[in-house]
């Protein structure tokens, strides 16, 4: 028969439970993630419907505020038919523009790979000239590949798209059939969700709401709109100097707007790289052009549009930005933020809410009570933390007469 153990002996099986633990936690962690994997297809098109619901849900409230009189159902129903009419003509046009654009940059790398020494060669004396030995011309050779590389990838999914082929109409039509559903039962879906959850989590659940609402949804619409206007810049700059490659040009300084914090330092270069490969004069003004666009974006619209949707510090937002990009690419980097930011605001609530609980006088005397008559004391609640942070809650009602 075994006797008691050693505190050593302890120590150790402690260990072993801890690493046992983790073991299995990193087993199950595998198993989940080659299921999310075999479904990834079916679960992007939840989510970007979801995305699509979330980020157009004003549209169909406001609607409804000009036009009361109608059913939300029909006014949701008419909305997403011009939606899905108008977003199909959108990416089939967008999807020629682009497979054409990027079909013709790769068939013109021969000729600009050519040309590269001539081009680059005032830059080179110039860097030189002040010590810097950096080889341009294999740079922009390696650039050159990886572009080719890149641009073929992308040559299929957009040829497709532009013919409107079945698969990826079809997956597009999911996407809104489901964006429609989540609006119209938005309120229903919510209240389900919210008799899940228990009593005691209902201060989280609907600071949770709040947040996202706030956070998510301003912020990837502010983004969204920072993307498209720099993109449309773009396309004007190319039209009216009549430099090549619109398409494929245009759409990346768009992504790269599009993209937080580090996105709108690289947004002016596509532009300005075409004008350096194919028209040389208009370099400058293609400079000038999308260098006043960006200033006029940064600190005109962007401070407009952003107001009060993030409110994380700019380390975070640097932080966050760099982990997203590590873990998810471009994607990663773009919904990084508003995730920063509703993980922000349950941060601060619940430092708010410990540190109110721990200062609060009511709760403090209710402790002494109970300790010195042995029953438990009920303290009326106080307005909680989320007041502040989630808005819109309100605050505990006092006790009507007579109830």
């Amino acid at each position: 028969m075994l006797g008691p153990m050693e505190d050593r002996e302890r120590r150790w099986l402690g260990a072993l439970l801890v690493l046992g633990t983790m073991t299995v936690a990193v087993i199950l962690i595998g198993q989940v993630a080659a299921i999310v994997s075999y479904f990834s297809d079916i679960i992007l098109i939840f989510f970007l419907a979801w995305l699509l619901a979330f980020i157009l849900s004003p549209v169909p409230t406001t609607v409804e505020r000009w036009v009361p009189s109608l059913p939300r159902i029909i006014v949701v129903v008419v909305t997403y038919l011009v939606l899905l009419v108008g977003l199909l003509l959108v990416a089939i046009v967008t999807a020629q523009a682009l497979a054409g654009s990027i079909s013709a940059f790769i068939d013109s790398l021969p000729g600009i790979a050519a040309s590269l020494p001539e081009l680059l060669a005032p830059w080179q004396r110039l860097l030189d000239q002040f010590g810097l030995r950096i080889d341009l011309l294999s740079s922009a050779r390696t650039v050159l590949d990886a572009a080719a590389s890149f641009g073929g990838t992308l040559v299929g999914p957009l040829t497709d798209l532009a013919l409107a082929s079945l698969s990826i109409v079809g997956n597009l039509v999911l996407v809104l059939v489901f964006s429609l559903y989540i609006v119209m039962d938005r309120d229903r879906m919510l209240d389900f969700v919210g008799r899940l959850v228990p009593p005691r989590y209902g201060a989280e659940f609907r600071l949770l709401r709040t947040s996202m609402a706030r956070s998510f949804g301003g912020f990837l619409r502010g983004q969204a709109i920072l993307g498209l206007v720099y993109g449309a810049v773009a396309v004007v700059t190319h039209v009216v100097l009549g430099l090549e490659f619109t398409g494929a040009s245009a759409v990346l300084s768009g992504v790269l707007m599009a993209v937080p914090f580090f996105g709108p330092f690289f947004a002016w270069a596509p532009p300005v790289i075409v004008a350096i490969l194919t028209a040389p004069d208009q370099v400058g003004l293609t400079l000038a052009i999308m260098g006043l666009a960006l200033l006029a974006e940064m600190n005109v619209m962007q401070p407009r549009i952003m107001a009060d949707t993030v409110g994380i510090h700019p380390l975070v937002v640097l932080a966050s930005v760099i982990i997203g990009a590590k873990l998810a690419g471009i994607p990663g980097a773009i919904f990084s933020v508003p995730i920063a930011a509703v993980l922000s605001s349950f941060f601060f609530y619940y430092l708010n809410r410990s540190a109110l609980a721990a200062g609060d006088v009511a709760t403090r005397a209710a402790r002494v009570v109970e300790a010195r008559e042995g029953r438990p004391i009920r303290v009326p609640t106080p307005p909680t933390a989320a007041d502040e942070i989630g808005g819109g809650f309100e605050p505990p009602q006092a006790p009507q007469p007579g109830t």
